[in-house]
């Protein structure tokens, strides 16, 4: 069966506003090819970032008989906000389903499941253009913004399906400069701060070694804009965030994200606000957000332990932010966080927060949450003899 990369005419099209990255974006076919390709394909799951990247490449093309460019094949799957290795392909048929793109899809699989995105046209002599786009699911990762402002941050977090020990790589491409590698952990957050250049920034991570290296992720971020001018600063602007009101700002939004989502309130267990307090002024001394930092803090879990006992189990958040509705937003934001706050065997809470030691800048607020259980009953203080 032949396979080709074209596409047909198609008048231009208004550019849309690029959307957040995010993988993967579920979604249901719109028409019976696409509950076919799923019937085909066991561990496929139908993409909408995928399919709105086959659909640009099915209009901007012009030359029935043109390969897809890879270049094109790219940028469709960045303004499509698909942060993964996508591929496409394309195949004409008289009408029939695309087999030959299926095989190519299974073929690539390997065992994880398949982002996938499949749409078609029919030509007036009958002739149908189908492209197929796919992409193994190597990890999730947290949502990424398709735009950045000039010097401004980017969070990469992501888990990966099949877990691996060691540090998987990062390679950040500048438009003008030589890439950068950095590493990064399933499960902890990465964060860059090296958008001093207008342009196309592209990020990959690599997983595995040699011959069992995968990619992780792979995605474009569009840094083209220009920081406004500073307005004057006045006196209120310059106050950092007060942390003993912020933590009270903070069980509030916590109690009433709980009562939205149909879940009992959590009480306050002040008896770990001390340590939960103590891990955030660690965090921000040491400028690391992890629940354990090596060679400084065991972890809240740890610590609590010596303090009080029985124990207690420990479903734990971290951030920081420059406001407590920041810090607050950016866990929401995350799948994996707003589970841990939502925790439906949890019962109290202890919320510490603490400024970062700087005075060069507006310094930013450290927060950790500790969502509390007691299975062997509540932990009462240890006493020092």
């Amino acid at each position: 069966m032949l396979l080709l990369l074209a596409l047909g005419c198609r008048p231009p099209v208004t550019p849309r506003v690029i959307t957040p990255q995010v993988r993967y974006r579920p979604g249901e076919p719109a028409d019976d090819s696409g509950q076919q390709l799923l019937a085909i394909i066991p561990d496929g799951q139908w993409d909408l970032g995928l399919v709105s990247a086959a659909e640009d490449l099915l209009m901007v093309m012009r030359d029935r008989t043109a390969r897809i460019p890879p270049a094109a094949a790219s940028l469709a799957a960045a303004r499509a906000g698909f942060p993964g290795q996508a591929r496409f392909a394309r195949q004409i048929t008289g009408g029939a389903f695309p087999d030959a793109l299926v095989e190519q899809a299974l073929l690539s699989a390997d065992g994880l499941p398949v982002d996938l995105g499949l749409v078609s046209r029919t030509f007036g002599d009958g002739i149908t253009l189908w492209i197929l786009g796919w992409a193994p699911h190597v990890a999730d990762v947290d949502p990424l913004p398709a735009r950045l402002e000039l010097d401004e941050t980017l969070a990469v977090r992501m888990d990966l399906l099949t877990p691996v020990d060691r540090n998987s790589r990062l390679f950040l491409a500048p438009p003008d400069s030589p890439v950068i590698e950095l590493t990064i952990r399933s499960g902890v957050a990465r964060w860059l701060d090296r958008f001093e250049t207008p342009g196309e920034w592209r990020v990959e991570v690599i997983t595995g070694e040699q011959q069992d290296a995968r990619v992780a992720l792979l995605f474009s971020v569009f840094v083209d804009t220009i920081p406004p001018p500073l307005p004057a600063l006045s006196a209120a602007a310059l106050l950092p965030p007060n942390p003993h009101q912020s933590e009270d700002a903070l069980y509030d939004a916590l109690q009433t994200l709980r009562t939205e989502r149909g879940l009992p309130r959590l009480k306050r267990f002040e008896l770990f606000e001390s340590v939960a307090r103590e891990h955030a002024a660690l965090m921000a001394s040491s400028g690391v957000i992890a629940h354990r930092i090596p060679g400084v803090t065991k972890g809240v879990p740890d610590r609590a332990a010596r303090l009080a006992h029985p124990r207690a189990d420990h479903t734990e958040n971290v951030a920081a932010a420059a406001t407590f509705e920041e810090a607050m937003d950016l866990v929401i934001g995350s799948p994996a966080h707003l589970g841990a706050l939502l925790c439906e065997d949890c019962t109290h809470v202890s919320i510490g927060t603490a400024l970062e030691p700087v005075l060069d800048r507006r310094p930013r607020l450290f927060v950790t949450w500790e969502m509390l259980s007691f299975p062997e009953g509540e932990p009462r203080k240890i006493r020092d003899w």
